[in-house]
């Protein structure tokens, strides 16, 4: 039985694969391997394809706009960092994200330079390398995965190649966001901001949920209260608010002072029905509005067993927060509009 902690993301987006051969009916092939739900550029040209990547390592901007760091006096390690979490969302806005490389898969023999070569030109030291190799180069990658110059070599001719090309990216998409971007999520986790990211019945639940609705893409929130932005492959939002049951009860309290309806004060208790509101800056009143046009303001709430949280789903864009409205790149537009290199979208 695994009883190690999976520790969630704070945000999550898809990222792209970059992948570099000479040869052109081979680099076809292993495209038509690739998940379908991937992003991937193809390129002939190593040169190309290491202006590309290098380029473009910067397409994300969580850090300029999330993340600060205050000195708090004389020494190196006197200094505060804190983490804007409203603003995470806004990465959704960001019509570059998808072109965010977290893997290269390069062929070992090129003629422009090899593929220790190339790898040893990226710029971006959070980027995974994977290195194509014939037999004939077997002890070449050995050595240098040893020496911790790639991170994963695979044998062209394997007959389980696509089993492994396909683990491989997913694996390598989780570790680059935990690398990445480890001064925003480390802290987050540290703090102990939201538990629910290290919570197993929450993390089970949430990985369900983002299969059954097809979520592509999602990011902290604090607005109306913690938990998550969702987004489809077509952009269609959704929220899911995260309770305590701590929370629940001090609800419970604000509706007891607000002569709220004996049957929605028990639906809150019993955790039926929870508030798509904000109820952390109220105080100890609530707007009589949010209890007059409660099946506007409630929504039906899920427990997870087990778990000390209670859970909601907004389910359309229009009970959105105004932060989190507005246009945005599908990741199905952008696959349609940006994997050009790519002959047949599966």
């Amino acid at each position: 039985m695994d009883d190690s902690i999976h520790v969630g993301h704070p945000f999550f987006f898809p990222t792209q694969v970059v992948l570099v051969d000479d040869n052109p009916d081979f680099l076809d092939g292993v495209t038509l391997m690739l998940d379908k739900n991937l992003s991937f550029r193809k390129f002939h040209s190593a040169t190309e394809a290491l202006d590309y990547v290098n380029q473009g390592h910067r397409q994300v901007h969580f850090l300029e706009r999330c993340y600060s760091n205050y000195k708090t006096g004389p020494s190196d390690s006197d200094s505060l960092s804190h983490i804007n979490i409203a603003r995470l969302h806004e990465e959704i806005f960001n019509r570059s994200r998808f072109q965010t490389c977290s893997t290269v898969i390069v062929d070992y023999s090129m003629p422009e330079m090899n593929g220790l070569e190339f790898l040893m030109e990226l710029k971006n030291p959070f980027i995974n390398k994977v290195l194509l190799t014939g037999q004939a180069d077997t002890e070449l990658a050995i050595k240098a995965f040893n020496k911790q110059l790639i991170d994963q070599y695979i044998d062209k001719h394997d007959s389980r190649l696509k089993q492994l090309l396909n683990q491989t990216i997913s694996s390598f998409e989780d570790q680059y966001f935990r690398q990445s971007f480890k001064l925003i999520t480390d802290p987050l986790i540290a703090n102990n901001h939201d538990t629910f990211l290290t919570n197993a019945g929450f993390q089970k639940y949430f990985t369900e949920l983002r299969a059954k609705t097809r979520c592509m893409e999602y990011y902290l929130i604090e607005m109306p209260h913690s938990g998550y932005l969702m987004v489809d492959r077509h952009g269609k939002k959704r929220i899911l608010l995260v309770f305590t049951a701590t929370e629940i009860q001090h609800h419970c309290n604000q509706l007891r002072i607000a002569n709220a309806p004996e049957s929605l004060l028990n639906s809150v208790l019993a955790g039926e029905l929870l508030p798509i509101f904000d109820i952390r800056n109220q105080d100890e009143t609530i707007d009589a509005r949010f209890i007059e046009n409660r099946e506007k303001y409630y929504q039906p709430a899920v427990r997870i067993e087990g778990s000390k949280h209670y859970y909601v789903t907004s389910l359309s864009d229009d009970s959105l927060p105004e932060s989190c409205q507005g246009d945005i790149l599908p990741f199905a537009d952008f696959l349609e509009s940006n994997s050009i290199d790519s002959e047949i979208l599966h």
